[in-house]
């Protein structure tokens, strides 16, 4: 990928500055942001692959023509046409078996939003490979792709500045759409009384699921606790937290499943019980819908990641 490269489209050259090459030491790659910025985009394609190596920044790779394969250490991603891959910082990959086509690579230097309040919980999510398709994350996978394509337009339309408030007011907004997938508090804020009181109740069930994750309750008793027919609180209940509440138990049970093999040594299988998996087939199925890898593999990978 270089500067004013005749096999890229001129709408998609790059808009400021010079880049002589990728600088690679040890398997870490120097990032060459666009000169005071904190970002770099490429319209990438060239039929070249790139060996293992990581970066301080978050990469984002979207392939628009043809697949895109990501190899990580226990893990191969084949990204298909507009699927949305976010590479977490500092995380080893290579990009091999690359024939042709087009896509679009992002990196973007994101160690300022460590200041924020809820960043710990934004770490969370991206500490794995998170790949983003209208299977995974149906209720804002279009939003967040026409996100990413206001992006191009932003950095590629401009040849002498780069509108970088704006492009990373469109990634925040990105971030806030997974984040409110993820939140177990992820209520919508509200306005008028009658949308406060149901806010207050949610945000109360919401507390009081999360205490009571491992038990199975049923979409009948959360009903009950917040008084409202089976029927309005599941129109509601998706309203306020952007999934069903299925997927949301799920959710809950998952997350207290990756702190477990995170921080105790308890076999698998307990933990599943412990969590309200009924087996570890259950239990496997999930986790590897929600993180893209088994439990046993997720376990050995943060073992890994303690150990340096």
């Amino acid at each position: 990928m270089q500067f004013n490269d005749n096999s890229v489209p001129g709408k998609y050259q790059q808009p400021i500055g010079s880049f002589a090459g990728r600088i690679v030491s040890n398997d870490v790659e120097e990032v060459d942001f666009i000169p005071g910025a904190n970002m770099r985009i490429w319209y990438n394609n060239r039929s070249e692959d790139y060996p293992v190596h990581k970066h301080s920044c978050l990469e984002i790779t979207i392939p628009i023509e043809k697949s895109y394969t990501y190899i990580f250490d226990d893990r191969t991603i084949i990204l298909k046409e507009k699927e949305i891959l976010l590479v977490p910082p500092d995380m080893l990959h290579k990009i091999a078996g690359t024939r042709s086509g087009i896509r679009f690579i992002y990196l973007f230097n994101i160690d300022f939003l460590e200041g924020l309040f809820d960043f710990e919980e934004f770490k969370r999510i991206i500490k794995e490979p998170l790949l983003i398709t209208p299977e995974t994350h149906p209720e804002v996978y279009s939003l967040i792709f026409e996100r990413f394509m206001e992006i191009n337009d932003l950095y590629f339309f401009y040849s002498t500045t780069i509108k970088e408030m704006s492009i990373f007011s469109k990634l925040m907004d990105v971030f806030g759409m997974l984040m409110k997938k993820d939140y177990s508090d992820s209520l919508v804020v509200v306005q008028n009384d009658k949308q406060r009181e149901v806010y207050i109740k949610f945000k109360s069930l919401a507390e009081w699921l999360a205490m009571h994750s491992s038990e199975n309750v049923s979409m009948d008793e959360a009903a009950t606790h917040v008084g409202y027919s089976k029927f309005h609180f599941a129109r509601l209940f998706k309203e306020y937290t952007g999934m069903t509440f299925n997927d949301y138990q799920t959710t809950l049970k998952l997350k207290e499943v990756e702190r477990q093999l995170t921080d105790t040594d308890l076999q698998i299988s307990d933990i599943a019980m412990s969590c309200g998996f009924n087996n570890l087939t259950s239990l496997s199925r999930c986790f590897k819908k929600q993180y893209g890898c088994s439990p046993s593999q997720f376990r050995n990978r943060m073992r890994r990641l303690k150990k340096k």
